[in-house]
């Protein structure tokens, strides 16, 4: 078996290589005896240690699983984020939680008059019978581990969907989570603002159409939706005299309703636009999530196809990217002002690197990093991370707090600057609030 400890980010040259490591952080270890196991490949962890590499094993579209196929003398050590699919960008985000304590995860089930329903924790699964009430997973949780129980396969004809799924194993069992489960058609709606006397408006998503009388503050498309399908909210007509533009208009279908979809019209639109560096291939296809625009060769700048409302929010992303060549979006996100936006900068580089750092003192789940354009979910005990995707060597980057952990608050530092090479140096230091006296 291996047993090669390497450091997490990004240990030579970039991302193109094709060979991507995989890599994590193990918290709590006092004892000999783990191993650790993810595509054939096997690991031995020393008592004390608090990373762990199998190298350069994975390249972009290779699934992975870490698993302990052998728990440590007098513990049981529990796998965080041990399962994916490679992209594009080293992995560093798996999490080992190793102690001596471990605590039941479980919670209620309603609605359940159908077979098939499958729950999952990580590896773990768990069918649950026709009529079931509540649940446990088969095994027990190491205590300061993150959980996050999600429906692995949903039962026929019905759709179920869990709250309060994800946690830190405290020192009890875990009995809060729901599984609620419906027959009822799922539905894509949100909220509409600016409209007023304006008539006009049609929303689409896919073959449904909505006709918005004047006035409405709210909207709901009934086509009936399947979790893990596709959503896209457009607007199909525009009103007399006004735009209205959508935000969070495509997505994937969750196990329930989508209410976040706005609709912002106005009687002022601007253009979107930018820069773009470095593109010396064909290929490129930008988004602003309503609107598609392909990019040709040797562009120097772009503007969206269509203009966009007055205080809508934007996300410019690339949809597709040039052959041979990696594109990243920089201030690609904001609300459109009084006037256009010219600020957005596209980076093209047949190099690319990876982008993490340090974490210290995280001992929740509930952490939520952002480099601008993707969100990475960290686990409670990570030593380090990495962003899902390689950036462009160029593009500068910008790493910041989405969301504050359970009970704590994080803070970055050395979270911006130029992708030059693998960057390693952003640091996350978290640390419970203090107490008043």
């Amino acid at each position: 078996m291996a047993a090669t400890l390497l450091s997490l980010v990004g240990c030579g040259g970039g991302s193109n290589d094709s060979a991507l490591t995989l890599s994590g952080t193990v918290s709590g270890l006092t004892t000999d005896g783990l191993a650790l196991t993810s595509n054939g490949e096997n690991l031995d962890i020393s008592s004390g240690a608090k990373t762990f590499s199998f190298g350069a094993v994975l390249s972009d579209g290779i699934v992975y699983n870490v698993t302990v196929p052998i728990q440590p003398s007098g513990q049981v050590c529990t796998v965080t984020n041990g399962s994916g699919t490679a992209a594009t960008a080293n992995i560093s985000n798996v999490v080992v939680t190793c102690s001596d304590r471990t605590f039941n995860v479980g919670g209620t089930i309603s609605g359940l008059t159908a077979s098939g329903l499958v729950l999952a924790n990580g590896s773990e699964t768990l069918s649950v019978p026709v009529g079931a009430t509540s649940f446990t997973l088969p095994a027990g949780v190491a205590y300061g581990s993150s959980y996050a129980v999600t429906v692995s396969t949903q039962p026929t004809g019905l759709n179920c969907d869990v709250t309060n799924g994800t946690g830190t194993v405290a020192a009890q069992a875990v009995t809060n989570i729901a599984v609620a489960c419906t027959d009822k058609p799922l539905t894509v709606g949100g909220t509409i603002s600016g409209l007023g006397s304006a008539t006009g408006l049609v929303l689409e998503n896919g073959t449904d159409r909505y006709a918005a009388p004047a006035g409405a503050t709210r909207f709901t498309l009934d086509a009936p939706q399947s979790p893990g399908s596709t959503y896209a909210v457009h607007v199909q007509s525009q009103p007399t005299g006004k735009t209205c533009s959508a935000s969070n208009g495509p997505g994937t279908m969750p196990a329930r309703d989508v209410t976040n979809v706005s609709i912002v019209c106005s009687e002022e639109a601007y253009g979107l636009g930018g820069t773009v560096v470095g593109l010396t291939a064909a290929g490129l296809v930008l988004s602003d999530g309503d609107n598609e625009l392909r990019v040709p060769a040797d562009a120097t700048d772009f503007t969206m196809p269509e203009a966009l409302a007055r205080g809508s929010n934007y996300t410019v992303s690339v949809k597709l990217q040039p052959t041979g060549l990696t594109c990243t979006v920089s201030e690609g996100t904001g609300t459109m002002p009084a006037g256009p936006v010219t600020e957005v900068a596209v980076t093209c580089s047949s190099t690319r690197y990876t982008l993490g750092g340090s974490i210290s003192g995280l001992k929740t789940s509930g952490l939520v990093l952002t480099d601008g354009t993707e969100s990475l979910s960290v686990a409670a005990n990570a030593g380090q991370f990495s962003m899902p995707s390689a950036l462009a060597e160029g593009s500068p980057y910008a790493v910041t707090i989405q969301a504050q952990p359970s009970g704590a608050s994080c803070r970055v530092t050395d979270g911006s600057g130029t992708m030059t090479g693998e960057v390693g140096s952003v640091r996350v230091s978290c640390e419970a609030p203090t107490s008043a006296p």
